[in-house]
């Protein structure tokens, strides 16, 4: 009974300590570009049709806030209807994320034979983001441009869910060897976690590239007007 207990609390002191907490190796690749304000504050409205999906209207939020906070914006109009808000935005953005996220096919060594010096709790599991990004800009002179901005995030961590399979040292390593074949592939329970920590640089990325294209088509605008 005594040795029981003690194998239990070494096997749970083993795998608390088998995680790697996320990690975004690459965000300085998207660092938000400058804008150059309008010589007046504007009002821009965001339709998407993504506002009811789980995961994908984090993505949209973010955007959002972060045109929210550029200086150069006086109202932004979220979620914009055209019935009810006319007239009320120089220009209207409609926004779509399609994101693919994968695994890399190098955790399968992370795993095995890396289960032999704790690889997935030192380095983590690595996984990538694909974020195609649709922005569908509309001016109230009924011109429209459309934006494609991609964005591929990528990042290492590793939960309990997958580090279990360190275990393998109490035997002759079958259980990391499948365990590598599986961890190749994408975990989804991490989903909700990486939009979490990337919503900031992604938020601001596709904001300030979009914020640049509707500054540049309102000032034309102005100065067609002037030279006219």
């Amino acid at each position: 009974m005594v040795r029981t207990v003690i194998i239990l609390l070494v096997l749970g002191s083993f795998l608390t300590g088998c995680s790697h907490g996320m990690r975004i190796t690459n965000l300085d690749e998207f660092k938000s570009t400058p804008t150059v304000a309008p010589r007046q504050a504007i009002k821009i409205g965001v339709t998407s049709s993504q506002i009811n999906d789980l995961n994908n209207s984090k993505y949209v939020s973010s955007v959002v806030e972060a045109l929210q906070r550029n200086s150069g914006i006086e109202r932004v109009i979220f979620p914009y209807h055209s019935a009810q808000h006319k007239d009320l935005a120089d220009a209207v953005v409609d926004l779509a994320v399609n994101p693919h996220y994968d695994g890399k096919g190098s955790n399968f060594f992370v795993n095995f034979p890396g289960f032999l010096i704790f690889a997935p709790a030192i380095w983590g599991y690595g996984y990538t983001a694909e974020l195609d990004t649709e922005a569908v800009i509309t001016f109230k002179s009924g011109n429209s441009q459309k934006l494609s901005i991609p964005a591929r995030y990528e990042f290492r961590q590793a939960e309990i869910d997958r580090t279990w399979t360190e275990l393998g040292w109490f035997e002759v390593g079958i259980i990391p060897l499948i365990g590598g074949i599986v961890f190749t592939s994408y975990d989804e329970d991490i989903t909700n976690e990486f939009i979490r920590n990337v919503s900031p640089s992604y938020g601001s990325y596709i904001a300030g590239k979009t914020a640049n294209v509707i500054f540049d088509g309102i000032e034309l605008k102005k100065v067609s007007k002037q030279e006219f």
